[in-house]
């Protein structure tokens, strides 16, 4: 069977571009959602509050990242096929096609759930800390397709490779691993297909259908959410900040996205996600109708009567929000102090917040180890 890809199928290439605009609108819609607390909001059913988050944020998010997916097997075979006067600037393209593709993918799996949960995406296309032995391994194996792909372990795979193979041992013209990594572009834009068909489909399902299925949704997606901010305080920041400290440096963990310099932008992708679900910082003059747009869990509490707790959660994003801006690897004052504000917001949830929304917290895969 041949792979679901956009370019292959003109539906979900159709199905891409509508939602890759409806994903320009939703950051303003979602900014827009955020309701003062004297403005009357709907009462919101678990089932409303998935809804808008899987039509108004993960599928176009999908979209996004599956049509960024599949420029980049053209953009990298470009450098395979490159003249010796063409070859750098076809190899600076490619990075290009992947640091908006390793953008879009953060983004979307800044809280994970539904289908990027089951399919355990990131351990697919994101494995970390990316594995250079496995690599040259599977550069010798010489993987033709899809299926040979299948034999290759993940260290070896997704985009922390591909960042290895474009920055730290880029890739030359008509060799052994510029051909490894057209296939392991190939399957990136595989899973990229594969979830936004996925988060389509979820998009698109009619009010009431599998409503009893979304309150455990509901609570998947409080519990990830929560758990993302810890992995972003502890596993994206503070564990790799204070290996980095430890013996002068020695042991020093990478950040995600150095090779390539994008780990403060990886922090504000996936900051993004948590920020737009969470709450966002401005007020709107009306909440949202159901199934109109998305209602972040500030504004679904609101809706449920439970002003109080949406105070404090729209207060505590807020000061996250400020401590997040513009933080970069070089600028360990303001790791700190970031780490701190996402270490208070997320003991707000487990204390108040998911109290409020009758939801249990308990571990996940996107907890900090």
């Amino acid at each position: 069977m041949n792979p679901l890809t956009a370019e292959s199928n003109p539906a979900l290439r159709n199905a891409l571009r509508a939602f890759i605009c409806a994903a320009l609108l939703a950051g303003g819609a979602a900014n827009a959602q955020t309701v003062a607390a004297n403005v009357a909001v709907p009462f919101y059913t678990a089932g409303d509050f998935m809804r808008g988050a899987y039509r108004f944020w993960y599928a176009p998010q999908a979209a996004a990242f599956a049509e960024q997916a599949g420029g980049l097997p053209p953009a990298i075979s470009a450098v395979c096929d490159a003249g010796a006067d063409a070859s750098a600037s076809k190899l600076e393209q490619a990075r290009e096609r992947w640091k908006a593709t390793a953008l879009a993918w953060d983004r979307l799996s800044g809280v994970q759930v539904g289908p990027l949960v089951q399919r355990r995406s990131t351990r697919q296309i994101d494995f970390t800390p990316t594995r250079p032995e496995l690599i040259k391994r599977a550069i010798q194996t010489a993987p033709q397709d899809a299926a040979a792909m299948e034999s290759i372990g993940t260290p070896a795979k997704g985009l922390p490779a591909l960042e290895w193979l474009l920055w730290t041992q880029a890739i030359a013209p008509a060799t052994p691993a510029c051909r490894y990594a057209v296939q392991v572009a190939a399957d990136i834009q595989r899973e990229a297909d594969t979830l936004a068909k996925a988060f389509s489909d979820l998009a698109a399902r009619p009010p009431g259908e599998g409503e009893e299925s979304n309150g455990p949704a509901m609570s998947e997606l409080i519990n990830q959410w929560t758990g993302a901010l810890e992995r972003l305080r502890w596993a994206e920041m503070e564990k790799p900040r204070m290996a980095g400290a430890a013996q002068g440096g020695r042991n020093a963990a990478p950040y995600a996205r150095s090779a390539s310099g994008q780990t403060a932008a990886r922090w504000a992708a996936q900051w993004q996600a948590l920020r737009t679900l969470g709450a966002a910082p401005s007020q709107a003059s009306e909440a949202p109708r159901p199934g109109t747009a998305l209602a972040p869990i500030e504004t679904y509490l609101r809706g449920l009567g439970r002003n109080e707790p949406a105070d404090k959660l729209a207060q505590s994003v807020g000061k996250a929000d400020k401590a997040l801006q513009n933080i970069s690897p070089a600028n360990r004052a303001g790791i700190t102090a970031a780490g701190r504000s996402l270490a208070e917001l997320k003991k707000l949830t487990e204390a108040e917040i998911a109290p409020a929304l009758e939801v249990s917290i308990g571990f996940s895969d996107a907890d900090g180890d």
